[in-house]
């Protein structure tokens, strides 16, 4: 990816770690600092647990939404929640109506220069 600007990343890009790149479109992570515009990398061979940072599609009345926030789930529901302030409505569907993209590994910062992406930890 030598010389590809920031935005030449896409989810179908494949980072250097193997993980997939996602941008945070709300202020869902805001209590993780993430805000809308940032990135993070996603693992979408990990397997989510109650409580982890994840990418999701939803299904909610004829639309879709593709989204990050904090999962939990109870038999056959699904709760997302999102992280610090402000404080969004959380999203409670069936799980038939989610559909897991992957759960996020770390923040990424995508140089100006075209050098490599990096991944930074999150404070989750």
């Amino acid at each position: 990816m030598s010389g590809a600007s920031p935005g030449a990343y896409s989810w179908n890009s494949e980072l250097p770690s193997g993980r997939n790149p996602y941008w945070v479109r709300d202020e869902a992570l805001a209590g993780l600092g993430l805000h809308p515009g940032d990135a993070v990398s996603v693992d979408t061979r990990a397997e989510p647990h109650d409580g982890d940072l994840v990418v999701v599609e939803v299904e909610l009345e004829d639309d879709s939404l593709r989204t990050a926030r904090r999962f939990f789930q109870a038999g056959d529901r699904v709760r997302l929640e999102s992280v610090g302030e402000p404080r969004l409505e959380p999203i409670d569907v069936p799980i038939a109506q989610v559909m897991i993209m992957g759960v996020i590994a770390a923040r990424l910062r995508l140089e100006t220069d075209g050098s490599a992406p990096i991944e930074e930890p999150l404070e989750a």
